[in-house]
Formats: C-alpha cells, structure tokens, sequence
C-alpha cells in the first residue's frame, strides 16, 4: 500500500507542477504561498528520496530569492517568514546544502529582531504594525526556532521556541486541545480554531518533547490533535476552509505536523485518518487530475488558486 501511495502522491505531484510551475516559479503565488508550496516539495523529497525533488527545491530557492531577495524584512507579515525560514531549515536538513540554512538563520534573526515584545507577557506579533500577537506567527516561529537549533546545535533557540509556547498555552490554549487565533494589545482574543494553527502548536510541542522531555509537550501536542480530529471533523472528511486567499492551503500544514506526530507517538489513528482525507480528496479530482481543497467534495473543470489545489497533495506526501 506505502508504494501505492507513493505512485498516487507523485502522479499528484505531477499534475500540479503540470498546470502551475515554470522554472522555479508557481503561478499567481505570494510570498506566503510560496513559502508553503516550498514546504510540499520538502515533504516529497523527504517521504519519496527521488533527486528530481531536490532539484526542484532548487530551482524554487533560487526564483524564490530573485523575486524577494535575500532578506525579507520588506515583508511586513512577520509569520510569512518565518513559514519560509521553516521551509528552508527543512531544506537544509534534507539536502544538506548550507545556504538553505544560512539564509533560514539570517531571516529567523531579523524576524525575531523586530516581532518579539514583552507586551501581553511575551511573543511574536503578527506583523509590524504590533497590534496582535497570534498563533500563527507564535507556533510557526517556536518551530523554526527547533528546527534552527536542531541544525545548529545551539539551545537558545530551544529557549526561544519554549518561550513562544509556553506565551501560546498561557494566552491562546484551551485544555481540550483548541488553539485560539489571537490576541489583540486591547486584550480581546479572538477564540476562532483553524486546521494549520492546530497543526504548527502540535508540530511546536512534539519537537520541544524531542528536546526537552518533559510530558508536558507531548499532553499538549496529543490534545491538540485529538480536538482536530474529533472535536473539529469528528473523524471524518475535512470538507470546509475552502474560500478566502489563506484558509485554502491551511490543511496541508495540518497534514505534515500530524503526520510527523502520529510517528513519534506511535499514534496510527491519526495517520489512518490523513488517508480517509487523501483518498475522498483523490476520488474528487477533476480531469486535470487537480484536488480543491474541500476534499470531500467533487473537484470542478476550472481554474483553481495554486494555494487551494496544494493542501491535498501535501496530504497525500504526509500519509504515507
């Protein structure tokens, strides 16, 4: 069944490099699409080892650094960043080539620099008219700061990740699992749940486990999960988060951070149900071979966003 999965997951690939890529560059795609996008060829080249997804991790660094630069401070959304330090820090980690790493560190450096206050207790704003803190610049940066400080091995970034979460559980936590949106400097939280701010706070706590140890990481992460899952979808098809320019690519995040998690906790329910998603999102592939992103609804013959059609090949990297 995993070869299976794999042929499935790369004719995926396939049809959606077919209809959105050239040369390094992915049709109609931000900073922040990019970033995540970047992250799916991370997620192939690790679950397939097949050297044509290094190459294109290649390819799309180098375009990636044409259109935006070297440095993005001129990007005013601090979690942007640090979605593409992650997605590069994973490069790194994958290929072994310095520079994804290097460039993953001078980015982190400068994000941290101008986001992080003690305002509200701690953490990152959102972006840099400081007027909200937010899960998802918090759980994304304490991943960023794992992953940097596993390449590096150096614990101050295991500090800052810490920092982050412990600020996130402190102001943005349920203890049923559920992850609040944010907080504003006037003090109101917004208490609104999403799929990929579930999935960087399990991906955030599993690897503070990994390092630190203490059960406390894995409580949460497990709780987490176990409200996406069944609270959120009540085990079924993931079918909503399908309109508007961000919500249409959240659920491959959530994807990739479970996945990883149902490994390191022996939990194989939860992948079992990542390949519920991935198989209703294939049986409602259009004639292009595309997924939107509910999955279990009926793919139409027309033009999909680059971001919207991207969740469901992550999900079917992340299941096998």
């Amino acid at each position: 069944m995993s070869q299976q999965r794999i042929e499935r997951a790369n004719e995926c690939m396939d049809r959606y490099l077919a209809k959105y890529y050239h040369k390094g560059r992915f049709e109609k795609a931000d900073f922040w699409d990019l970033a995540e996008i970047f992250e799916i060829l991370d997620d192939a080249y690790e679950a397939t080892g097949d050297a044509r997804y290094a190459s294109l991790i290649e390819e799309t660094y180098t375009a990636f650094l044409e259109d935006n630069g070297k440095t993005w401070e001129k990007n005013e959304f601090n979690d942007d960043i640090m979605w593409a330090v992650i997605a590069m820090t994973r490069a790194y980690r994958l290929t072994g080539i310095r520079k994804y790493l290097e460039t993953a560190k001078e980015n982190f450096a400068l994000t941290w620099k101008r986001a992080y206050s003690d305002d509200l207790g701690g953490g990152l704003f959102w972006r840099i008219e400081n007027r909200s803190k937010n899960a998802c610049v918090n759980c994304p940066g304490a991943i960023a700061a794992c992953l940097l400080g596993e390449a590096l091995g150096e614990e101050d970034y295991f500090e800052k990740a810490r920092s982050l979460i412990e600020w996130t559980v402190s102001t943005l936590y349920e203890e049923c699992g559920k992850i609040y949106d944010c907080i504003g400097m006037d003090g109101k939280i917004n208490k609104w749940s999403s799929t990929y701010n579930q999935g960087t706070f399990i991906g955030a706590n599993m690897l503070l486990y990994r390092h630190f140890g203490d059960k406390r990481f894995d409580d949460r992460a497990r709780a987490a999960a176990d409200y996406v899952m069944n609270d959120m979808y009540h085990g079924g098809v993931m079918n909503n988060e399908d309109s508007g320019n961000d919500l249409i690519g959240f659920k491959g995040i959530l994807s990739r951070w479970l996945s990883r998690y149902a490994a390191a906790a022996n939990r194989p329910d939860y992948k079992e149900w990542l390949r519920k998603n991935a198989d209703s999102a294939y049986a409602n592939r259009n004639s292009e071979g595309l997924m939107q992103t509910a999955f279990a609804t009926k793919t139409e013959e027309k033009y999909y966003d680059v971001f919207g059609t991207s969740a469901a090949v992550a999900v079917m990297f992340n299941c096998i």
